[in-house]
């Protein structure tokens, strides 16, 4: 019975990151993931500056921090490609993509019906 849950919680499609409690919060979350990408270590300073005063200011909880400081200190240590991917995820997790449902409904994958007489 709890092998199930482990499942659940580290099945790869699964949220890895919480949800965001504030606009600013996605900002920055633009920011860092642009900052993996290019490797700048300026945008980078300027990410881990805005979570530092978003915790001040209380915008920011306790679990959205370790995100943010988990991508931040990958990066830190020169692993940049895998910054990059943990703040594409984070992004993903945003918006719903990140979690187990699936997505063969949607109408973006499927081909445009075809014009003429109907073959």
């Amino acid at each position: 019975m709890l092998l199930i849950p482990l499942l659940v919680v580290w099945w790869p499609g699964c949220r890895q990151y919480p949800a965001v409690s504030s606009r600013e919060s996605l900002s920055l979350m633009q920011l860092l993931y642009t900052a993996c990408n290019t490797r700048d270590e300026k945008r980078l300073a300027d990410a881990e500056k805005g979570v530092e005063k978003l915790t001040r200011e209380g915008k920011m909880t306790a679990e959205e921090r370790a995100g943010f400081d988990r991508i931040i200190g990958m990066a830190r240590a020169g692993k940049w490609e895998d910054a990059e991917q943990a703040a594409f995820k984070f992004t993903q997790d945003q918006v719903g993509q990140g979690d187990d449902t699936p997505d063969d409904h949607d109408h973006r994958k499927h081909p445009p019906p075809k014009k003429g007489n109907g073959k």
